[in-house]
């Protein structure tokens, strides 16, 4: 009797997961794609770029003195004094770890900004994801970026959410609290 009991639930819990397993759809976005090919992300990655083209050309000028500080110390070695020369040297030395430190502030300071000008683009795509994936019925909707290994080119969002995007849906949306992705707001789903 216990084997046919077991057998029976098995059957059922199958059963059960089969029809259940119908009723799943599942799509996937791009979002760094969609962040960086949205008229506003373009926008801010052109920004950014300028800002860190300053920068750079900022640590490049002050590297170009050294190399020619040490260039110049090389050349003169043989006819300084040995004390000098490693007061020379240490005072070279002090100044690329100031150009190690300001290039290491520089990229927490980009980093700095590129999360402050992506952060609400971001919240956006996630709102129009949502909206989406409540009017079609979606189970879920992935990232691309983190972890999908394969899936059908038709369940890619992507160009859906970047239109929608440019088309100004979700632009006068308050942004969702404490970085939480938005839900669809159906009850009793």
């Amino acid at each position: 009797m216990r084997t046919k009991l077991t057998a029976s639930l098995c059957f059922l819990f199958l059963g059960f997961g089969v029809a259940r397993a119908q009723e799943v759809k599942v799509g996937y976005v791009d979002v760094r794609r969609a962040l960086y090919e949205t008229e506003d992300g373009v926008k801010a990655r052109t920004s950014l770029k300028r800002v860190f083209d300053q920068k750079q050309k900022e640590l490049d000028e002050q590297q170009d003195e050294v190399k020619t500080a040490i260039e110049d110390l090389n050349k003169k070695r043989t006819l300084l004094p040995a004390d000098s020369v490693r007061q020379k040297e240490a005072e070279l030395q002090e100044r690329v770890a100031k150009i190690q430190q300001t290039y290491q502030r520089y990229q927490q300071d980009m980093a700095a900004k590129e999360a402050e000008a992506t952060q609400p683009i971001i919240e956006r795509l996630q709102r129009i994801v949502a909206k989406i994936a409540a009017a079609e019925n979606f189970t879920m909707i992935l990232d691309k970026n983190q972890g999908v290994v394969f899936a059908k080119p038709h369940l890619d969002l992507t160009n859906e959410v970047i239109r929608r995007y440019n088309s100004g849906e979700e632009k006068g949306a308050a942004p969702t609290s404490g970085g939480a992705r938005p839900r669809p707001s159906k009850r009793g789903s």
